[in-house]
């Protein structure tokens, strides 16, 4: 099951929930790294569930499964996205997490550069709800509105430039199937799109360093040829092709992946640090647990050894007796 994360590299709130435009709403809005349009990629695996081409670009994408929320609900969610200026995506359009959806962007009222840059974002629990009503405030909002910090969980590639006073929450597993590109060679190169002809040079001469492990957010299809990953490299999204003797996808314990997300960037890790250790706690309480039911179980082995034992030195106490008796 897919837990459901934050759909931007960069966390930056530049209006919460239920002010300003939001009154009423658990709406958020978003301004990624800086005052440019950063992309914006699919929180899950799912479809498209209707695209506005007035008012404010209004996109909503609907999970095909059940996913986790950050507040450990299992539900069907659906997202609404608002305010991009070029639409990248279409009605009915399936995307696997991580896909590129769109970018952040300042549409409204029916044209281009209404707003400033940012992301307009609301969660809902469900689906089928591809449409907004207006509330007791005036406010237009999707249906079955949840907090939006309450459902999306942060990727360990997140960098949070202001959480907004929210508790955000990580997804840190004990068993992280969070994968990372490990370089095994200095040919590995790296590149600013899925192009061959597109190598940053600008980052170490165009390659990757050998022997460091990149966070993949998210395998981008085939292009050229070629299979492509998208990774975190030194705070920027950045590309890499697959090859079996430059690199390989692994999977890392969750200090080892904590430790490879902060050498590329993570930013303030003040909130990771303190729930990597929280893991770690209940891993070793785990091994706790494991390690008291085996000695229970081996004490439970032995008792019943030991009973069995006693059981046949008194059968045969009992056939002594009956030999001596002459029975």
């Amino acid at each position: 099951m897919e837990r459901a994360r934050f759909p931007m590299e960069f966390l930056r709130v530049t209006q919460g929930p239920n002010v300003g435009s939001h009154v009423g709403s658990r709406a958020m809005d978003f301004g990624g790294r800086d005052t440019g349009c950063d992309a914006v990629y699919a929180p899950f695996t799912g479809r498209v569930a209707r695209v506005r081409t007035d008012s404010s670009h209004e996109t909503y994408f609907e999970s095909m499964e059940p996913v986790e929320f950050a507040d450990g609900t299992v539900d069907y969610m659906t997202v609404t996205l608002m305010h991009d200026n070029v639409l990248d995506v279409r009605a009915g359009q399936v995307l696997h997490q991580g896909e590129k959806i769109g970018d952040e962007g300042g549409f409204g009222s029916g044209r281009p550069g209404r707003f400033g840059a940012h992301l307009h974002l609301e969660v809902s629990r469900g689906r089928g709800i591809a449409y907004q009503v207006r509330n007791a405030q005036g406010t237009y909002c999707t249906p079955q509105q949840v907090d939006v910090w309450s459902a999306l969980w942060l990727g360990m590639d997140v960098q949070v430039l202001d959480g907004g006073g929210c508790p955000w929450k990580r997804d840190i597993k004990e068993e992280s199937d969070m994968k990372f590109l490990k370089v095994t060679s200095g040919k590995c190169e790296v590149f600013t799109a899925p192009d061959v002809n597109a190598v940053d040079k600008s980052y170490n001469g165009g390659k990757l360093i050998e022997g460091t492990c990149y966070p993949v957010q998210a395998e981008v299809g085939s292009s050229g040829g070629y299979s492509w990953v998208r990774i975190f490299v030194a705070g920027v999204q950045r590309y890499a092709a697959v090859l079996a003797d430059r690199c390989q996808l692994v999977t890392l314990s969750p200090g080892d992946a904590f430790t490879a997300c902060v050498a590329q960037g993570g930013g303030d890790t003040t909130e990771l640090e303190k729930q990597l250790a929280e893991a770690n706690a209940r891993a070793d309480e785990a091994d706790r647990r494991a390690a008291a039911e085996t000695q229970r179980a081996d004490r439970a082995e032995a008792g019943e050894k030991r009973a069995n034992e006693q059981a046949g030195e008194y059968l045969q106490r009992i056939e002594s007796a009956k030999t001596a008796l002459g029975v």
